[in-house]
């Protein structure tokens, strides 16, 4: 049985076995902060009367785009991009396109990528190099979550816009899954070491 499943049919709820590393006023405060500053940034006078195409990184992105997008007000469009390293593991591995960025989306125009958290970093910097592939006017990227650890990608790649930071566990709420679930929770949390 799928573990999403087997969480379903017992009803798990891993926040009582999980430590609240941060809070959903926290989270909140962070998301705002990132509006601020991506607003202040697309009003620049490069960006003045340009829309702007925005990208959520699915699935992951989710939570964390819906809550964002509240936020910003320069003229935007709104889509997605469905790549994966996971599936349902927890390592990562190869690069798996389910919805890859199209020229006619990308070409020419003002970019952001939006994503809930930059781990290793690989499936972020993957899905940057074939987006600038396509030759956009510019390209950002933002995160609400930074992992604190020395694995990120060899290149240097980091995001343009991050949030928040965390120490180097499994985590899950704002769009980061627990077992495919949970990432409706507007919390981050940790399992119990």
């Amino acid at each position: 049985m799928a573990p999403e499943k087997q969480a379903l049919k017992k009803k798990v709820d891993p926040t009582k076995d999980a430590d609240c590393l941060i809070s959903h006023h926290k989270v909140d405060e962070a998301i705002i902060d990132l509006a601020e500053r991506l607003n202040q940034h697309f009003a620049q006078d490069c960006y003045r009367d340009q829309t702007v195409a925005a990208f959520c990184i699915m699935n992951g992105g989710l939570y964390f785009t819906g809550q964002l997008m509240r936020h910003l007000n320069f003229p935007m469009t709104i889509s997605y991009l469905h790549a994966t390293r996971y599936g349902d593991q927890t390592r990562g591995s190869e690069l798996n396109w389910k919805v890859r960025p199209t020229k006619e989306s990308i070409a020419a125009r003002h970019i952001v990528l939006i994503d809930d958290i930059f781990d290793e970093g690989l499936t972020l910097e993957a899905i940057t190099k074939d987006c600038l592939a396509l030759k956009p006017a510019s390209l950002h990227s933002v995160v609400l979550i930074d992992k604190n650890h020395q694995r990120k990608p060899e290149s240097g790649f980091k995001p343009d816009f991050i949030g928040l930071e965390v120490e180097d566990r499994y985590i899950f709420g704002c769009g980061m899954d627990y077992q495919g679930l949970y990432r409706n929770l507007p919390a981050i949390y940790a399992m119990k070491r």
